[in-house]
């Protein structure tokens, strides 16, 4: 089902078909991303090339400071003795909130019900947002005068996060005689209910659920804090079912979790430097755990 997805996407975002792959497998299980990486690496491409190859409605909101929940929310407006509700740029399937840290913690929050209840209130109005729906964010690491940091309830709502991957030379020489145009024009359809159907059917066995577990408790032994919600370890176990489809299989595996905790835990741990982290999450978790069989 995704084999033509990752290889058209791959054709625009070059030397990155590990990260289609994650995004791929985030969408699968409803999660939300979080891209840190600088101005100009691609992200926004990334988001958009992704986004048409799913056959999905894409949107780019761009935050500032002086930026509204209404403007990505939308509001009411009195028109011919009637209430009418103009939706703002969130109702979409895939909306890319470009520098999230730059808008007011007031704008931040606006994100929150939608990413959670997938619905947005307006004067104590609930409106359903399109399914599927998910938020690729982005954040950039080298200037943040003038940013809000994204409180930890907004950061625990983030499934994965990631940078794009460096380039190769052969890559960089290749995507700089690239010449991307990207159109409304959508190269394939994604098949929600199909995509349920296939999620309903992956087996993830007590083992399973209970390597999980010990996760979490070798994480509370670990001097630095480190918060693993309800919601993150529901995120743990979907993410490995959304990495075994993309991988053609129907069941989870403990190296399905291995794969993809690190991009779990990039955005919750908060005292090590970007690169550092995944060496610590395989040394000081992965690693201290046996697994038998």
């Amino acid at each position: 089902m995704f084999e033509n997805v990752i290889t058209n996407t791959s054709k625009i975002i070059i030397g990155n078909t590990d990260r289609i792959k994650l995004a791929l497998a985030a969408i699968i299980s409803e999660g939300s991303i979080l891209i840190e990486d600088y101005p100009g690496s691609g992200k926004t491409t990334f988001a958009k090339a992704l986004t048409l190859n799913l056959g999905l409605n894409f949107k780019r909101i761009q935050f500032t400071s002086d930026l509204l929940p209404s403007d990505i929310l939308g509001f009411n407006v009195l028109s011919n003795d009637k209430i009418n509700f103009q939706q703002g740029p969130i109702f979409t399937n895939i909306v890319l909130a470009d520098e999230l840290n730059r808008g007011s913690p007031k704008s931040q929050s606006a994100f929150l019900e939608a990413m959670e209840e997938k619905k947005v209130s307006i004067d104590g109005e609930s409106h359903s947002l399109p399914e599927p729906f998910f938020v690729i964010a982005t954040q950039n690491p080298m200037d943040t005068s003038g940013t809000s940091l994204l409180p930890d309830s907004q950061l625990d709502r983030f499934m994965i996060s990631y940078s794009l991957s460096e380039l190769s030379e052969n890559d960089k020489i290749n995507m700089l005689k690239q010449d991307v145009e990207l159109t409304n024009g959508k190269t394939s359809h994604l098949d929600w209910d199909e995509i349920k159907i296939k999620k309903n059917k992956i087996t993830v066995k007590e083992e399973i659920y209970k390597y999980v577990l010990e996760i979490e408790q070798i994480i509370k032994t670990l001097e630095q804090k480190i918060y693993l919600s309800a919601r993150c370890m529901k995120q743990i176990i979907n993410l490995a079912k959304g990495w075994a489809i993309i991988n053609g299989k129907d069941y989870v595996t403990h190296q399905d979790i291995k794969d993809t905790l690190p991009f779990i835990l990039r955005h919750r741990i908060r005292f090590l430097n970007q690169e550092d982290k995944f060496e610590f999450v395989n040394k000081e978790i992965l690693e201290k755990i046996s697994i038998i069989g």
